[in-house]
């Protein structure tokens, strides 16, 4: 099977409410040091109906769009996301495939689990200790 996505999260996911404003969005980033936000329902806040990523942001200024409109109005919402128990082989397979920066990790009930970015899977450090841990294991 391979390392786990869920030893790549780091922590709980920066997350709001799909219909706050996108500026919103723009200042969790800056203030959280990510480059992606949650999007999710306004009743349960553990169900993912979008993201918003520093591009995203970069696109709806370009287009003139305010950031005072709804952050699900400048989002993406296909999501790609990933079960926390798959490998983070196919974390990158998925990340190439679909040229993202960012995956959503879900646990098996669908619900928000994390996020993982590209830089997560090449900080070759972890991964690296992360691989030495599983030959042991298996040795």
């Amino acid at each position: 099977m391979g390392i786990p996505v869920y030893e790549l999260v780091k922590r709980f996911p920066i997350k709001m409410k799909r219909h706050e404003p996108a500026i919103n969005a723009a200042k969790l980033m800056t203030h959280e040091g990510v480059g992606l936000v949650v999007l999710v329902d306004p009743v349960d806040d553990r169900k993912v109906v979008g993201v918003v990523s520093e591009r995203d942001i970069i696109r709806a200024i370009a287009k003139g769009v305010s950031l005072q409109e709804a952050a699900e109005k400048i989002g993406t919402l296909k999501v790609v996301t990933i079960y926390e128990d798959e490998s983070i082989s196919k974390a990158a397979r998925l990340m190439l495939q679909r040229g993202i920066r960012h995956l959503v990790v879900l646990n098996r009930d669908d619900k928000l689990a994390g996020v993982i970015s590209i830089r997560d899977l090449i900080q070759e450090r972890k991964i690296l200790k992360l691989l030495a841990e599983a030959l042991d294991s298996n040795s």
